[in-house]
């Protein structure tokens, strides 16, 4: 009977020992799956919720990889909510953070300060960020960023994988005629990020002109950026900016997506421009009703544009429409070919009435080898501006339509002759 006592006490230490481990470690590790409404979140919109994000980056404890979930509901923040935890940090391994909520409408970040909603501030190019299913929404007028990431420049060398993505996202204001975010989608230093099902929206209604978007979507410094299904509409100076600062950005995509509303469309900027940044960049199946330039390229070569719809909101003079307002002061240009060569522009509809100073392709004098070809030009003034020295080439291209919106329209102004024209 002792000895029996003995194993029986013998084991119970053990098996309290066990479980002491086992709490030990749970204290420790983190959930790899944190939901906010378990840290005191509202979402019924009424109360702040940025103290419950506020516990919840506490509860990362050392995890390199976080699921965040956002159930349905309207969540107010009074701050942005930043992710900059050290245990995203470091070379060592992969790191991977997920921003979930439950769709579109159905999970709403309402963003109630000056500053914006979700900021990644992560200084490694070893991390996969992803947002998905998240409406942010804007109750003031030209408030901050909705959506903002940042390697802090730390994307030396090749990551092979996708260092942000955002998905299934809509950024707007409360109301149609209420709020509003001074830019949608802000990246910076990231190898392949993507947006897709991306929708960006500015004010409209009456008086909306006076309140316009910086950048619905701002890429800077990032290598390969692949835009698609998504969605940009109404005031902004920029739809799309893709541009080099520091380092010398490559590639890109946009694909099925529109622009529509905004001063510039598709607006790439990349220095140092005498370098020419490495290929290339593919702008296809487009939606663009643009102010002062459709897509502008400046600094690139071996560039896609193809299968397009392009026509502009610039309309003063138009003498289709019979238009008695001045003509603008600025030159409108579907395709601005700044500083840009070996560009293919094939199988697009420039099209709709629009002002005298409308320009469908220009190709500047530091521009060269650029082949037009398939295109429809239908809209007053003029189609192809060429000023280059180089030889670029107009093939097999219809200039009218119907409605025919050209009726004084000039096919070429090849002022230095060096525009090859077959018809």
């Amino acid at each position: 009977m002792k000895i029996i006592k003995q194993f029986f006490l013998i084991g119970l230490l053990i098996l309290l020992g066990e479980l002491t481990f086992a709490n030990k470690t749970k204290t420790v590790q983190a959930k790899t799956t944190l939901n906010v409404m378990d840290f005191g979140a509202d979402n019924t919109g009424t109360a702040d919720s940025s103290p419950a994000f506020d516990k919840l980056m506490l509860a990362m404890g050392n995890s390199p990889q976080i699921e965040v979930v956002l159930p349905a509901g309207r969540y107010r923040i009074s701050k942005p909510i930043l992710f900059d935890q050290k245990n995203f940090s470091g070379y060592k391994e992969n790191h991977g953070l997920a921003v979930r909520g439950a769709g579109e409408d159905v999970t709403e970040i309402i963003c109630d300060n000056d500053k914006g909603g979700l900021f990644f501030n992560i200084a490694t190019n070893r991390i996969s960020i992803t947002v998905s299913g998240l409406s942010f929404v804007s109750v003031r007028e030209g408030l901050g960023t909705a959506l903002s990431y940042n390697s802090g420049n730390q994307n030396a060398g090749d990551h092979h994988a996708r260092m942000f993505t955002a998905k299934d996202v809509l950024i707007r204001g409360e109301k149609f005629s209420k709020g509003y975010f001074e830019n949608g989608v802000v990246c910076y230093n990231a190898w392949y990020p993507m947006l897709n099902n991306v929708k960006v929206t500015s004010r409209y209604g009456t008086g909306a002109e006076q309140f316009k978007m910086n950048a619905a979507l701002f890429f800077e410094d990032c290598y390969s950026p692949l835009i698609t299904n998504s969605y940009v509409w109404g005031a902004a100076t920029y739809g799309f900016y893709y541009k080099g600062n520091k380092t010398e950005p490559e590639d890109g995509i946009i694909k099925d997506s529109y622009f529509v509303g905004q001063e510039n469309g598709i607006y790439i900027d990349l220095k140092p421009y005498e370098k020419w940044a490495e290929p290339a960049f593919h702008i296809s199946n487009c939606h663009m009703n643009y102010q002062k330039n459709g897509v502008f390229l400046k600094g690139i070569r071996q560039v896609f544009i193809s299968g397009n719809l392009f026509y502009c909101h610039n309309e003063a003079g138009s003498k289709w429409k019979k238009d008695t307002n001045d003509v603008s002061s600025y030159q409108s240009t579907d395709v601005n070919c700044d500083y840009a060569s070996d560009v293919i522009i094939s199988n697009n509809q420039f099209t709709e009435p629009a002002s005298p100073k409308r320009v469908g392709i220009f190709i500047s004098p530091r521009s060269a080898n650029i082949l037009i070809q398939g295109n429809i030009f239908n809209f007053d003034a003029i189609g192809i501006r060429n000023e280059s020295k180089e030889d670029s080439r107009s093939v097999s291209n219809v200039f009218g339509g119907k409605p025919k919106f050209s009726k004084e329209q000039i096919p070429y102004q090849d002022i230095t002759g060096t525009l090859k024209i077959t018809k």
